[in-house]
């Protein structure tokens, strides 16, 4: 993937999120999540920690993520949810 279509943010917020979801899912120690790991097929992102990572971007990010975004295409990986993430952030902004 190049850089050239990462939204402004994309880095920080990608790293933010990598760290959540290693501290709070992963086994202690555990590390090595990448833009496209699956956390969805590998059982990383479940209704339940799912659930606990809306809160987060809530609690960080100041979005609310509306109920029709929160479907397996927007939480696959990393880089589908700081996607989500960055366009519901910069949401007014995106469309003027």
């Amino acid at each position: 993937m190049a850089n050239d279509d990462r939204p402004e943010g994309y880095e920080e917020t990608l790293k933010r999120l990598k760290d959540f979801l290693e501290e709070r899912f992963l086994p202690d120690g555990e590390t090595g999540l990448t833009p496209t790991s699956p956390l969805l097929e590998w059982g990383i992102l479940t209704s339940l920690s799912t659930t606990e990572l809306i809160s987060y971007i809530q609690d960080q990010y100041g979005v609310t993520i509306p109920p029709e975004h929160i479907v397996g295409a927007n939480f696959k990986n990393l880089d589908a949810i700081t996607r989500l993430v960055l366009s519901l952030h910069d949401g007014p902004v995106a469309r003027a």
